[in-house]
């Protein structure tokens, strides 16, 4: 029993499932009291579910061996495909919706005769059925008929083969499965029985075209072409490895002796320009020392100009001294 869970357009969750001959569904969140609703009481096996045109559709083969296709509503059921009088067997059923319209993939293979293929059907369109491939292989013992049986065990046989589809759609021999890409829908087939792998493209509608797949001795071929292309251009790639280093090695010497004569430029024009600092800072200096010593020259003299005037005033004043106090003694 496993849950297909499906959201609306207006947001409700549906779950729906298979469980012993029933089909059942729930809406979800599950709340506590709920009970599943029970819609087929027929089911056998092959259950699948789509949503199309926001509504659930879902199919399955029932207890009479045929493809039922019903939706979660009022419509009425369809019967898609029915087992026929040789004893056709149905499975790997899947519903895929592509372009606004329904499409149902399914295997078939009968017990009677060899071979089996991958079909497609569209169930809302009338005579709308196409086939994707088909291969004679044998898929099951009913299948390995004699030609030399008579009528009467050809009747016995397609009777065993009636009561034992479920055996036959058990033993399918085949594995497939529909991906979208940005490049476009393609089919993917897996031979379970040779390992045979082929892949289709659908092209649109019902219209399928097989991607040529390259053989074994082609794809030795091409294996040991491009093995032989990669060992000459990894040659090439030593070749050019050994000039490239050489090239470098030329260029790393070039290099270092112009950055040894750059060094050595560069110590002259720093020792030259020392040597400008050095005779511009003396000349400042030079300025500077002559420029304090007339200024101390200066102060000298008038140092000196101030003791010849003190020297002046102190006789000046003697005098004046002698000369009026010798009077006021007398």
């Amino acid at each position: 029993m496993a849950y297909q869970i499906f959201e609306m357009s207006d947001g409700q969750r549906v779950a729906l499932y298979a469980q012993g001959n029933s089909v059942l569904y729930c809406l979800l969140p599950f709340a506590r009291g709920m009970l599943p609703i029970e819609v087929k009481r027929d089911y056998l096996a092959h259950f699948e579910a789509r949503v199309f045109r926001d509504t659930v559709c879902y199919v399955y083969e029932n207890l009479e061996h045929t493809i039922i296709l019903d939706t979660l509503g009022n419509g009425p059921a369809r019967i898609i495909l029915t087992d026929g009088p040789l004893g056709y067997g149905f499975c790997n059923l899947h519903l895929v919706v592509r372009d606004g319209d329904l499409y149902l993939f399914y295997q078939a293979f009968s017990g009677r005769e060899k071979g089996y293929g991958l079909y497609v059907c569209m169930p809302y369109q009338e005579n709308c059925r196409g086939v994707v491939f088909e291969k004679e292989s044998p898929v099951g013992d009913g299948a390995r008929k004699s030609a030399g049986q008579d009528e009467n065990q050809e009747q016995k046989g397609r009777r065993n083969d009636l009561a034992g589809k479920n055996d036959l759609v058990g033993k399918n021999a085949l594995g497939f499965h529909v991906t979208a890409t940005d490049a476009g829908t393609v089919i993917t087939c897996v031979d379970k029985i040779s390992g045979e792998v082929r892949v289709f493209e659908w092209k649109s509608g019902l219209i399928f075209e097989e991607r040529r797949q390259v053989g074994e001795e082609e794809h030795g071929r091409r294996l040991n072409s491009l093995q032989a292309a990669w060992q000459e251009e990894k040659e090439g790639w030593e070749l050019q490895k050994e000039e490239i280093q050489a090239v470098a090695l030329a260029k790393m010497g070039e290099l270092q002796q112009e950055r040894e004569e750059r060094l050595i430029q560069c110590r002259k024009e720093y020792e030259g320009k020392v040597n400008r600092l050095r005779g511009e800072y003396e000349e400042k200096l030079a300025k500077c020392r002559e420029g304090y010593e007339k200024q101390l020259l200066q102060a000298k003299r008038q140092y000196d100009e101030l003791a010849q005037t003190a020297i002046r005033l102190q006789q000046i004043g003697r005098k004046w001294r002698d000369k009026y106090f010798e009077k006021d003694d007398e």
